[in-house]
């Protein structure tokens, strides 16, 4: 599916989406944001967020997104991002999204992670103060191939996801860290 859409919020608000964001406008207390996706997904990789939020820029083509009090942590934690997202593209493809972008989720939303194109949510728990909960993003930075590119037909068939996201992860793992 490929989509445009705008949402309209408090200004004190940040929305993100697991599209490009192409316009953000504030009119007196309120801001429209803008974001369109021209790379097909299946529906269940839509995600939209929204909520008292702050991103920083990792390198070229990488982000992490968290509350305000979680940011430097998150921005520390993740600050690897790019090298993975480099050596999974080497190992694989071009990687065709654009930028990638990890979303902390609040403390109270501790689910695991979810590899939505453009906008991985990832459990608070990855922010550990020693980074290494990190490597985790490989995996989900794996599904930008398998599972948002190419994705099952099925859900009977989801196992080839993981199973990809999998072997590339211990891949790209034992490259970066050594087997």
């Amino acid at each position: 599916m490929t989509y445009s859409s705008a949402v309209t919020v408090s200004d004190e608000f940040v929305v993100k989406m697991s599209a490009n964001e192409t316009a953000t406008e504030t009119i007196g207390d309120t801001k429209k944001f803008w974001f369109m996706s021209s790379i097909p997904i299946p529906s269940y990789l839509l995600a939209l967020v929204v909520g008292n939020l702050e991103t920083r820029v990792l390198g070229r083509r990488t982000t992490v997104t968290a509350e305000p009090e979680q940011i430097e942590a998150a921005a520390w934690e993740m600050s690897e991002l790019d090298l993975y997202l480099d050596r999974t593209e080497a190992y694989l493809t071009p990687y065709i999204w654009g930028k990638y972008n990890v979303l902390i989720l609040p403390p109270s939303c501790p689910n695991g992670a979810m590899e939505n194109p453009l906008l991985t949510t990832t459990s608070p728990t990855a922010i550990v103060g020693d980074k290494s909960q990190a490597s985790l993003s490989i995996h989900e930075i794996a599904h930008s191939w398998f599972g948002n590119t190419v994705t099952n037909q099925n859900w009977e068939d989801f196992w080839l996801n993981e199973g990809f996201a999998v072997f590339i992860e211990r891949q790209i793992d034992a490259e970066i860290y050594g087997e």
